[in-house]
């Protein structure tokens, strides 16, 4: 069994694992765990550069009676000074653990150090800049579904890969830009890797989908500006990372005349995030605005699912929409609902789940904490 630690927004997150593992088995899912049989690890491993909604992934080892004896055991297989860490995720007192399993060490005869600061447990910073993964000497004791276990990690998200991606890019913060880690999600979800995103606007979807070793990525924008401008982002993405990319293109294109792109046959599923609307401000946001900025949205929509459903297009459909919030409460893109019903098919996000579900419109939801406008993500198939 394995352990896949949860991104803060974790419904997405068991969206991509269980999009990405479909026929494992599930044991356990809460708000900060998915616990899967999957009989292969080397499985995991192999799919785990292209996860980003998953922080860690946790390989289970014993019972938790035996956490004292599996960090002894492999603090014995190193030469040199034992260096470990201890995560808990549960009820129990971290830093008792800690000093416990300190003096077990020292009985033992093995000289070791734990690297948690101040008694907290570690970020995946730390965890990769001690190099515990390779060191087999991260450990993480998880309460779930009133059992404990002591699992050992075998996989941690590289945070710092993102930095490397924003340099050299082509950006302009006037226009609303996907979050990478979104968008990877968006394409796991998708299931293929012949991506067309007829709203590229800049290059998010495109060049994620190259990073992921993708063969082939398709975008479209109405702005000639922006499709010079995601162009330069592929080459620079094609030149400046490792991919296995064979073809990528981008041409100017009003995604209202879908039925027109030279991509719809191309591309094995069109993952998307069309235009938001307005970025407002907390102070300057007011429900007339919003029904004034839904009008004009729904407009273009309408006309785009009209035409995709004209093309004949038949494939996955992975796109965001936006929802509002205003003193705490959201305000959906409810007329988006009828378009949907009307040319297509709403697909589920999550496996049938008593605890975790779907909003009412089969959606999961994306919203930065102080952001007006968040994104509601759909997966659906044209009728």
């Amino acid at each position: 069994m394995y352990a896949f630690q949860l991104w803060r927004e974790y419904k997405l997150s068991i969206a991509e694992i269980y999009a990405l593992f479909p026929t494992a088995i599930h044991i356990f899912v809460d708000d900060r765990f998915c616990i899967l049989d999957i009989a292969s690890s080397q499985e995991i491993i192999q799919k785990a550069s292209r996860m980003w909604g998953v922080i860690k992934i946790i390989e289970i080892e014993k019972n938790m009676s035996d956490i004292s004896e599996l960090i002894i055991q492999n603090a014995q297989e190193h030469e040199w000074k034992f260096r470990y860490g201890l995560s808990i995720f549960g009820s129990w007192n971290l830093k008792k653990i800690l000093m416990d399993q300190k003096r077990s060490l020292k009985s033992a005869w093995i000289s070791g150090r734990f690297i948690n600061k101040n008694f907290e447990n570690l970020s995946s910073a730390q965890i990769i800049g001690e190099d515990l993964v390779t060191r087999l000497s991260d450990f993480t004791i998880i309460e779930a579904d009133k059992k404990t276990y002591v699992w050992k990690t075998m996989w941690v998200q590289d945070i710092d890969a993102y930095s490397k991606r924003d340099y050299g890019k082509t950006r302009d913060m006037l226009v609303g830009m996907l979050p990478p880690k979104l968008a990877q999600i968006m394409i796991n979800i998708s299931g293929w890797s012949k991506i067309y995103d007829p709203f590229c606007w800049l290059w998010t979807i495109l060049i994620e989908s190259i990073l992921m070793q993708n063969v082939e990525v398709y975008g479209s924008d109405i702005s000639p500006e922006n499709t010079e401008k995601t162009k330069k982002n592929i080459n620079y993405a094609r030149k400046s990372f490792d991919n296995s990319i064979k073809t990528a293109d981008a041409s100017v294109l009003d995604a209202t005349w879908i039925s027109s792109s030279p991509y719809l046959k191309k591309a094995d599923s069109i993952v998307t995030e069309g235009y938001l609307g307005q970025a407002f401000l907390p102070h300057s946001v007011t429900l007339w605005k919003i029904t004034e900025e839904k009008k004009q949205l729904l407009e273009m929509y309408k006309k785009f699912f009209i035409w995709l459903q004209k093309a004949n297009f038949r494939k996955p459909l992975v796109i965001s929409f936006p929802f509002w919030e205003i003193q705490g409460k959201y305000y959906y893109f409810s007329e988006i609902y009828d378009i949907i019903k009307q040319y297509g098919k709403t697909l589920p996000l999550l496996p049938r789940m008593d605890d975790i579900k779907h909003t009412k419109s089969w959606s999961l939801l994306y919203k930065r904490p102080g952001q007006v406008v968040g994104r509601e993500i759909f997966k659906i198939k044209i009728r």
